[in-house]
């Protein structure tokens, strides 16, 4: 059996103009090229019958940040509301998917509970589905909602059933590169590295293999392997813009972790012209963050970093955005968009969503300790973080991501003055805690806190 190529997407209901463009969508995802949710959701917008259209675009809307009053998150989950039907299958209620339409009226469940901001649950929707049958978009869906929120157990879980699923089957190598990903978070390091691999030679522009094994490296502080596995590779995955600045930053994080901090703020340089979603900023802010704690010179790179998170609509909706946001506006307190960011924070709604628990209990302590960190109080940012403990995870992204916080908890426990973070204080990325195991991961003693 060949196991390269795309994965069997499954019966979707729809037009054949509509299962061309699912097709498609799922082409340029898995390839990190194009626009992939557009392609989705015109088609949606076309064909009323094509469920999966608008709910592969309302959740990456989502997952992006989108707000709840976006014009184009509203119409693409009213139309998958519309075109799920309201009445579903009592087995398909249970998870126990008869047909497409049940299956797909899950899927619409599944992204109700997203959209009101539920992501566990929506995650957990999407793993029922998966069980039921091989449907990538349910483990995709599955596996990206989980590092959305953290959730490092879940996420292994569903991509273990998900790479044991297509075992043999087309596709298997985009599974496996899921799966590699999730066994990294864990600290399985050599069976991450085996699986990437092995998903990465069956399709060399696979990215999130090649991620996978980017994070393998991060965490075990192998520099040269990180360096042969970007460098050498560069002309394929600079072209695959949906990742590649994220890319570029994992490369500034073996530069600077080699004393290569020039190496790493050029690549801050050559790539802020390319920032374009709110998550290539995150790279951009983090970047800057951890060069200044290394003691490096900033210039007046944080005034076009204030300047870009102002304009950005997606703000208080996505915890990893506003934890990464607030670092700008903390370095720029005096930016008119800093006032405007905290007030808006201030100002949310309260819910009683997971994500609304995610921000009173979360973002809201690391945005204000942050703040205090960057004003000087250094104390004060030690003991929100050291309060937080392992919740600071619910935050999402990977662990080499909230590094970060690790890093300037280290930094302010060390009295580093704020405008010049004294050199050699354990603030490069080399020397962030390694976790065999989350649970075995350092104490508050020495930051291993996320």
């Amino acid at each position: 059996m060949n196991v390269a190529g795309l994965p069997d997407l499954g019966p979707v209901d729809g037009s054949p103009v509509s299962v061309e463009a699912w097709e498609r969508a799922w082409e340029q995802y898995l390839h990190y090229r194009g626009d992939p949710v557009t392609v989705a959701s015109e088609a949606g917008r076309n064909d009323e019958s094509f469920v999966m259209g608008p709910v592969f675009a309302a959740v990456y809307r989502v997952l992006a940040g989108a707000p709840l009053s976006s014009p184009a998150l509203a119409a693409d989950a009213g139309r998958a509301r519309a075109a799920g039907s309201p009445a579903l299958a009592a087995d398909a209620g249970r998870g126990r998917v008869a047909c497409s339409g049940d299956r797909e009226r899950v899927h619409v469940m599944a992204l109700e509970l997203l959209v009101a901001g539920e992501f566990t649950g929506a995650a957990r929707r999407w793993d029922e589905i998966s069980r039921s049958e091989r449907d990538f978009a349910a483990a995709r869906f599955a596996h990206d909602v989980y590092l959305h929120v953290g959730d490092d157990g879940g996420r292994l879980a569903s991509s273990a059933r998900a790479v044991e699923a297509w075992q043999d089957e087309p596709g298997w190598g985009f599974v496996a590169g899921q799966h590699a990903f999730a066994l990294e978070e864990v600290g399985r390091y050599d069976e991450a590295e085996e699986l990437g691999r092995a998903a990465l030679g069956l399709d060399p522009e696979d990215l999130w293999s090649r991620h996978a094994l980017a994070h393998v490296y991060e965490s075990t502080n192998d520099t040269a392997a990180a360096l042969g596995l970007l460098e050498g590779s560069v002309n394929v995955w600079n072209s695959q813009e949906l990742l590649a600045t994220h890319i570029w930053w994992h490369l500034a994080l073996r530069l600077l972790a080699d004393d290569d901090a020039g190496g790493a703020l050029a690549i801050f340089d050559e790539r802020q012209p390319h920032a374009a979603t709110a998550f290539q900023l995150c790279d951009q802010t983090s970047l800057l963050w951890r060069l200044e704690l290394a003691g490096c010179d900033a210039g007046d790179r944080w005034d076009t970093l204030a300047d870009c998170w102002d304009s950005v609509a997606e703000r208080h909706t996505c915890a990893f955005l506003d934890v990464h946001a607030v670092l700008a506006f903390s370095r720029r307190p005096d930016h008119p968009g800093a006032r405007r960011w905290f007030e808006g924070l201030e100002e949310r709604e309260a819910g009683a969503s997971e994500n609304d628990r995610t921000f009173i209990d979360v973002v809201a302590p690391l945005a204000h300790a942050f703040r205090a960190y960057a004003a000087g109080d250094t104390d004060r940012f030690v003991g929100v973080v050291d309060g937080l403990g392992r919740s600071a995870r619910w935050i999402g992204g990977s662990i080499a991501q909230r590094d970060l916080i690790t890093l300037t908890r280290r930094t302010a426990a060390a009295g580093a003055n704020r405008s010049k973070p004294a050199p050699g204080t354990g603030a490069s990325t080399a020397e962030a805690p390694r976790r065999p195991m989350p649970a075995t991961a350092g104490s508050a003693d020495d930051g291993a806190l996320v």
